[in-house]
């Protein structure tokens, strides 16, 4: 039994080879593809030349096996496999806009590791065949690790790439660990372990998570590229707040559902006093910086289930979701505190930054959404007439639930 199952590997080892060196063919031509056609996101190039490195890695091993073929092809050989990895791992940093190497702490440690692993090569290529095996694969399973880790630590929904990628990769180190502990017990346990038939296994499940891995990274790509475009459609370049269609969106959705459960929500319309003259006095720097510091207020003050965002050059609006009308006029007056005391001084320019808050909860008058802006709007404009910095609520038979 023991033989047929040797031979039968034996003989479909290189039709998988050639299938794997054919599919990584494919793959690295279609990431070229997708580097020139994505205005050359360099990612993409680095995953390219990942797959191609790998395939001439595994074709001159393959002809090594086939030739008599010089000592120092083995070097090349490892070299190219273990170059692999680290190309895959360049190409997520970018994708991160992180340097190739990555981050200081993690640079250090590559660096270190590639020095070794290229020392060991360079002195264990014509001692022994397994010595570069061994070696390739404790540097491979490094790279894998550092790999899991980058994608870890990226905040991104949804989380499926990063979660299959992490998983291949995870596999992918547990192979080669598993290699490496193939050559290093091959010496003591003698003849009791096929280490040819065990490492031919590992090889054949390595060429195929390599294939896997290869088509997964573009839906990496893509998810972030689409966040990207949907960040661009619904955020406020410069407060990165929601703009006004998407904060209308949301704040309907949250409109609809407390309508639905018999909760409330109260709307809130902040706008900045005498913006134009700090515009027209400091510039437009200090007045961007002015909304940005607000944006950042609002952010830090409100919850993170209430809805905010920027609707005009100088206006913001929020959807609380409380049900006391005294802990809504406690957010307002908190918030004109923090807005008065962080803005007396922006960029070193005494500004004495104020705003106006006008707010509505939801009532049975309110047929909207559009509705409560409306009664919020209207008590904005009170609040400007009644001397600015200050806030106006708009009186609702719903609004003083406690």
């Amino acid at each position: 039994m023991d033989c047929p199952t040797a031979m039968s590997l034996t003989m479909h080892l290189p039709t998988l080879l050639v299938t794997s060196v054919m599919i990584n063919l494919l793959i690295g031509g279609m990431l070229w593809a997708m580097y020139h056609l994505r205005h050359r996101e360099r990612c993409f190039l680095y995953w390219a030349v990942a797959c191609l490195t790998f395939v001439a890695g595994t074709a001159i091993a393959v002809a090594e096996r086939l030739t008599d073929l010089p000592v120092g092809t083995t070097f090349v050989t490892h070299l190219l496999l273990g170059l692999s990895p680290m190309l895959l791992l360049a190409g997520i940093h970018l994708l991160m806009d992180l340097p190739p190497a990555g981050t200081r702490g993690s640079a250090r440690i590559l660096y270190v590791a590639s020095v070794i692993y290229l020392l060991g090569l360079a002195a264990g290529a014509g001692f022994d065949p397994h010595v570069p095996r061994f070696l390739t694969a404790l540097y491979s399973a490094l790279l894998f690790s550092l790999a899991i880790y980058r994608l870890g630590a990226i905040e991104r929904k949804p989380r499926l790439p990063l979660a299959i990628l992490q998983t291949l990769f995870a596999i992918h180190g547990t192979l080669m660990m598993a290699q490496v502990l193939v050559i290093g017990l091959a010496p003591v346990l003698g003849g009791q372990l096929d280490v040819e038939t065990l490492l031919k296994l590992i090889l054949v499940n390595h060429l195929l998570l390599v294939s896997a891995t290869a088509m997964a990274l573009p839906l990496l790509a893509f998810t972030r590229a689409e966040q990207i475009l949907v960040a661009l459609a619904e955020q406020d370049g410069l407060t990165q707040l929601l703009n006004r269609r998407a904060f209308y969106r949301e704040g309907e959705l949250a409109f609809n559902k407390a309508r639905k459960a018999g909760n409330l929500i109260t709307v809130l319309m902040i706008d900045l006093d005498h913006f134009k003259q700090i515009n027209d006095r400091w510039g437009h720097a200090v007045g961007d910086e002015s909304l940005r510091t607000v944006a950042d207020l609002l952010t830090a003050e409100l919850r993170d289930d209430d809805v905010i965002g920027r609707v005009g050059g100088e206006e913001f609006a929020a959807v609380l979701r409380n049900n006391s009308r005294e802990a809504v006029e406690a957010v307002a007056a908190r918030l004109l505190q923090r807005i008065a005391e962080t803005g007396r001084e922006i960029n070193n320019v005494p500004v004495h930054l104020s705003a106006s808050i006008g707010g509505a909860t939801l009532g049975p008058e309110h047929g909207r959404f559009q509705d409560v802006l409306a009664s919020a709007d209207r008590a904005l404009y009170r609040a400007k007439q009644n001397g600015r910095n200050r806030a106006e609520f708009v009186a609702s038979p719903m609004g003083a639930r406690a």
